[in-house]
């Protein structure tokens, strides 16, 4: 199917306790291309790109799938426009992924000593 992902759409993840699970932030520069599309919609056409295949993800590089997406559609890329990753960007999430390490230390060191 050309827009699968829009059968995913209004589906949310559930814990245990059935509270829905907040969705990903996605970043300000990567925005859908296609009809209805959301952040929830793209937000899964990028996770399966990234599951499914090795290649870079660069985003729909043709202007003309914003008229028709129908018939201009890339269909190994999610349906995102063209996007940049510049090195600000890169520089940012190191920076996050580097305090999720400490957060997730420091409460391993508190549950071991708590034992």
């Amino acid at each position: 199917q050309l827009f699968w992902e829009k059968r995913l759409q209004g589906l949310s993840a559930s814990d245990v306790s059935e509270q829905i699970i907040k969705s990903m932030e996605l970043p300000k520069g990567l925005q859908g291309v296609g009809p209805g599309n959301n952040d929830d919609t793209l937000l899964s056409a990028v996770a399966s790109a990234l599951h499914t295949s090795s290649a870079p993800i660069t985003g729909q590089l043709s202007a003309a799938v914003e008229k028709n997406p129908a018939v201009w559609l890339n269909t190994s890329q999610p349906l995102c426009k063209a996007f940049i990753v510049t090195d600000d960007d890169i520089r940012k999430q190191e920076e996050r992924v580097q305090q999720v390490r400490k957060k997730l230390e420091e409460a391993l060191m508190a549950d071991v000593l708590s034992r």
